[in-house]
């Protein structure tokens, strides 16, 4: 089973991990600390982005932690897979990075949330357990999800899957109702799920917005928790949206008397 850690710097040689964030803030400071464990180790670290908006902030949180490896990052055109006949594999500069490095190395994509929906998410998981037969390896890996791209209806399925996949998985820490709620699926196939989060798991079966399947070491989301997931997630949209359709209303009230006054007008005598 997969084991949680508490940061990306604490990933042992040869893992395969899952990392969970849920704002381009924590998926840099993930970053910044797997860089860390790669100092730490003594191990070559590539870091792949198609991202250029998230390296402000990589340099940023490197800079604070472990600024000789900011050259570890390199700029690709697109993501770090591609399709072929038996499934997505990875870019040949990932191989290539590995395969000099026989004693070693730490590598991330970071791409796969830029490609990640309903669509891609078949072959995105199919790639994942693939790339899990290749261990056991010297290498460390880290596989950055950004939780808010997981189809919320997929959501169960696809944490399972990845989390059948991964040596290892560091959760995110974002406090968003949301993120805490959708993390609890992840707590049956992990071997040291943390008490706090077994409770709040309980609460939501004993809610009806979990359901625990029968015999198994398997959680799902009830159609309530489906709907509870989507609203939690999309709360900053609708609070955005009221705003501008408050905005709307404001405006149009101000227009409306504003021609009320205007044909209650009469010229002077």
């Amino acid at each position: 089973m997969m084991r949680l850690i508490g940061a990306p710097e604490e990933l042992p040689a040869g893992s395969h991990s899952l990392s969970l964030y849920a704002s381009p803030r924590e998926a840099a400071d993930q970053m910044a600390s797997f860089l860390k464990g790669a100092r730490e180790l003594g191990q070559p670290a590539l870091v792949l982005t198609d991202n250029d908006s998230m390296m402000p902030l990589y340099r940023e949180a490197v800079a604070q932690t472990v600024p000789e490896l900011m050259d570890s990052f390199r700029r690709i055109p697109g993501s770090h897979t591609y399709e072929t006949p038996e499934g997505r594999r990875p870019v040949p500069a990932a191989l290539e990075f590995a395969a000099s490095h026989p004693e070693g190395a730490s590598l991330c994509g970071d791409t796969i949330p830029s490609i990640l929906n309903r669509n891609s998410l078949a072959s995105v998981l199919a790639y994942e357990d693939w790339f899990d037969t290749l261990r056991p390896f010297y290498h460390r890996g880290l596989c950055p999800y950004d939780l808010g791209r997981i189809p919320v209806e997929r959501a169960p399925e696809a944490l399972e899957r990845l989390a059948g996949a991964h040596t290892h998985a560091v959760l995110s820490n974002d406090p968003s109702p949301g993120v805490r709620f959708l993390q609890l699926l992840v707590l049956p196939h992990v071997e040291n799920p943390p008490s706090e989060h077994l409770g709040w798991l309980a609460q939501a079966v004993e809610y009806g917005l979990i359901q625990e399947e029968p015999g198994e070491r398997s959680v799902g989301l009830t159609p309530r928790g489906a709907d509870f997931a989507r609203a939690l997630f999309h709360l900053p949209e609708y609070a955005r949206r009221a705003d501008e359709l408050a905005r709307r209303r404001q405006r149009s009230g101000t227009d409306r008397d504003a021609a009320v006054e205007r044909r209650t007008e009469r010229p002077e005598e």
